[in-house]
């Protein structure tokens, strides 16, 4: 997690544009693991020499606790065992000639070097970071586990049938949930819905539409007749065909947020429904927010082109742009658009921009058990920054208390917040 009051450096900002996180923890993972290869060890330098520590700690973090190695959790102990390998092989590197080295061992590559030092200096930062905080954190929410806001464990998503009866699929088994239209509704192991064409017909001119919804706190993919890939975000819901006709491919976005990578298809547009909006493709990947308490609808172009309709008013849109039409007025507004920043939703991550506390608090309510928040005082101050999303956002408010002049309070689910 990194956060910044306001907007982080310019070129921060440029490298969290430019780098691909998914990457370098990938990198780093294999650097730990001993099992990077020669190939990957220079674009591991490179990432490292062209990203700010503060990054980089991060993405180290984020590989350690991944690293089989590492465990389930990874705690400062943890860190210093990782910190006295590190210094191991530079002391190996320091008094082993490169030439006499074994092939297959990670110090025989010179340039490594650079990247165990760089290493080793960016743990040392995090454990006497960690070791200052650690006697002096007088965070009003560290000791108040008993009142910690927690991810809500029992909401199901829910698929609605045409004939109105509802499949919890939590409780669902893998395996085939129901038949309808000729079309075989099922759940793959790895808990996502699809949906397999049998004998799919609409001769008779009726269509039978399913809904899907997610509850708070979690998210869902689907997978939709005609092959088209569905992300649904926390607290959505989509109605679409069980069978699409011959003619079109329509689908609903009735609340929340989703992200579509659309199956190419020149004879039947791809078309979804939102709040009067209309947008209609081929075959591209977008994303659209269209939660209520925002009163906009934001459309996210990713790949391929898209059409945004509203009230007569037409914006095409290319990859990395966005049109945000505004509920209250009609107007469509084209910007360019941080598609990082729009996709870490999808990728388990909540992303800030320049945000506000109260727009912070907003996007996280979404999520976690927060029946209530009331604040006390007004609050001036912007954040930038990444965090993954977990089981507890305790940690996330610690962090924004040191760095600036608020206090936060929890109270059975309630969120006080203070100067």
């Amino acid at each position: 997690m990194v956060f910044y009051l306001g907007k982080p450096p310019t070129r921060e900002a440029n490298y969290e544009q430019d780098m691909d996180d998914t990457r370098l923890q990938q990198l780093l993972t294999q650097y730990f693991d001993n099992t990077i290869a020669r190939a990957d060890c220079e674009d591991l330098l490179n990432y490292l020499d062209e990203g700010s520590p503060s990054i980089v700690a991060m993405a180290i973090d984020q590989a350690l606790e991944t690293n089989k190695a590492a465990g389930s959790s990874f705690n400062p102990d943890r860190k210093k065992n990782v910190y006295s390998r590190v210094v191991s092989e530079i002391h190996a590197l320091q008094t082993t000639p490169t030439q006499q080295a074994t092939p297959h061992k990670l110090y025989t590559f010179p340039w490594m070097k650079i990247a165990a030092l760089f290493m080793a200096a960016l743990i040392v930062g995090i454990l006497l970071y960690e070791n200052q905080q650690s006697g002096a954190d007088t965070s009003s929410i560290a000791s108040e586990s008993e009142n910690s806001i927690t991810l809500p464990e029992h909401n199901q998503a829910i698929l609605t049938l045409a004939d109105g009866s509802t499949i919890l699929l939590n409780d669902s088994l893998n395996g085939i949930l129901a038949h309808e239209s000729g079309v075989e509704i099922r759940k793959a192991e790895d808990g996502s819905i699809f949906y397999e064409a049998k004998q799919a017909s609409v001769a008779d001119g009726t269509i039978n539409y399913n809904t899907f919804s997610t509850p708070k706190g979690s998210s869902y993919q689907i997978l939709l007749p005609d092959g088209t890939k569905v992300w649904l975000n926390t607290a959505t819901s989509i109605r679409f065909p069980v069978a699409f006709t011959e003619e079109e491919r329509h689908v609903s976005l009735l609340r929340g947020e989703a992200y579509f990578e659309v199956t190419h298809n020149a004879s039947k547009p791809f078309s979804v429904e939102v709040n009067g909006s209309t947008i209609q493709v081929l075959g591209t990947h977008f994303n659209v927010s269209a939660y209520a308490d925002e009163n906009r609808t934001t459309t996210t172009l990713v790949e391929g082109s898209v059409n945004v309709s509203k009230n007569g008013k037409t914006v095409l849109l290319k990859p990395n742009q966005q049109a945000v039409v505004d509920e209250l007025t009609g107007a469509i507004r084209q910007s360019d658009a941080d598609v990082r920043s729009v996709m870490a939703w999808k990728n388990g991550y909540f992303r800030f921009d320049d945000e506000s506390i109260e727009g912070i608090i907003n996007k996280i309510s979404r999520w976690y058990d927060i029946d209530a928040v009331e604040y006390e005082g007004e609050f001036n101050e912007r954040f930038t920054g990444t965090f993954q999303r977990s089981k507890n956002i305790a940690q996330l408010f610690s962090y924004l208390e040191k760095l600036a002049p608020i206090r936060f309070e929890i109270k059975e689910r309630r969120v006080v917040i203070m100067k």
